[in-house]
């Protein structure tokens, strides 16, 4: 998942704040998905990006029902492919080498 305005981004916590409200407007989809979505680099420029796991093929209705969806480019990630697994491992631990920038903060969705 990566958010498609990232050039609009300002400070750090206002970014979090943002992953926040989006992952509030996402309840309706706690049966169906779980996630992580970082903050990655500093104030004045920084941008969102993580990894989701749904429930089947597609995205679940509950997740495109979301008021934010639109804002969000959903990618579906080869699971089976090794660099992923790195990212997807690093991702959920909030460190490692295949972020694409230092994370400063994150949210979890579960």
């Amino acid at each position: 998942v990566d958010y498609k305005y990232n050039d609009e981004l300002a400070k750090c916590f206002m970014t979090n704040n943002l992953i926040g409200g989006f992952f509030n407007r996402l309840e309706r989809a706690r049966k169906y998905a779980f996630g992580c979505l970082l903050t990655l680099g500093e104030d004045d420029n920084n941008q969102i990006w993580g990894y989701f796991i749904v429930r089947g093929k597609e995205i679940p209705e509950e997740v495109m029902d979301a008021a934010d969806f639109e804002s969000y480019l959903w990618t579906a990630a080869d699971h089976t492919d090794e660099k992923t697994k790195a990212e997807i491992e690093d991702c959920f631990a909030w460190e490692g080498p295949t972020l694409p920038r230092p994370c400063h903060d994150g949210k979890v969705f579960k």
